[in-house]
């Protein structure tokens, strides 16, 4: 074969799919970022609400020298997150779907505490999955652990 000019095009072929690849690649990851930060960012403004609607409630437990969160209703705080995130219930876990009913991610139960005691530092923690896909296939799954924090001052 004295003929070559074929294998130039095979090469370049090559170098282009991989180029794809990992510009794809890249797209997914960037993608997953951001839905994490979105969610974290729902979860903050449910948080700090929670914590604002139950201030008077959080501030006499604490004075009275209960550094939990008895009588606080931490079934408000889910509720309300599924409510402004859009989740579906389903077992233990909390699921957001794309509009193809394609999963988006999934969260655990939160779980709301106090960082320091006789303080007004509360954090909330919940589990997040989520799905990573190529060509419409779940291929792996990113477990992030989100942990976000709120504290109340007062104006003295």
């Amino acid at each position: 074969m004295k003929n070559k000019r074929g294998d130039t095009y095979v090469t370049v072929c090559v170098f282009m799919l991989v180029i794809f690849m990992i510009f794809s690649a890249v797209f997914t990851f960037a993608s997953a970022v951001t839905l994490i930060k979105v969610q974290q960012s729902n979860t903050e403004i449910v948080f700090d609400s929670f914590i604002a609607n139950n201030s008077i409630l959080i501030y006499n437990n604490i004075k009275m020298g209960k550094n939990a969160t008895d009588g606080v209703k931490t079934a408000e705080l889910t509720q309300t997150l599924v409510q402004f995130c859009s989740l579906t219930k389903n077992g233990t876990r909390y699921y957001c779907y794309d509009d193809e009913a394609n999963e988006l991610f999934n969260i655990t139960a939160p779980t709301i505490g106090y960082l320091e005691e006789k303080q007004l530092e509360l954090y909330v923690t919940y589990t997040m999955r989520v799905p990573i896909r190529f060509a419409g296939v779940s291929v792996a799954t990113a477990v992030i652990p989100v942990n976000i924090t709120a504290e109340l001052r007062s104006k003295n």
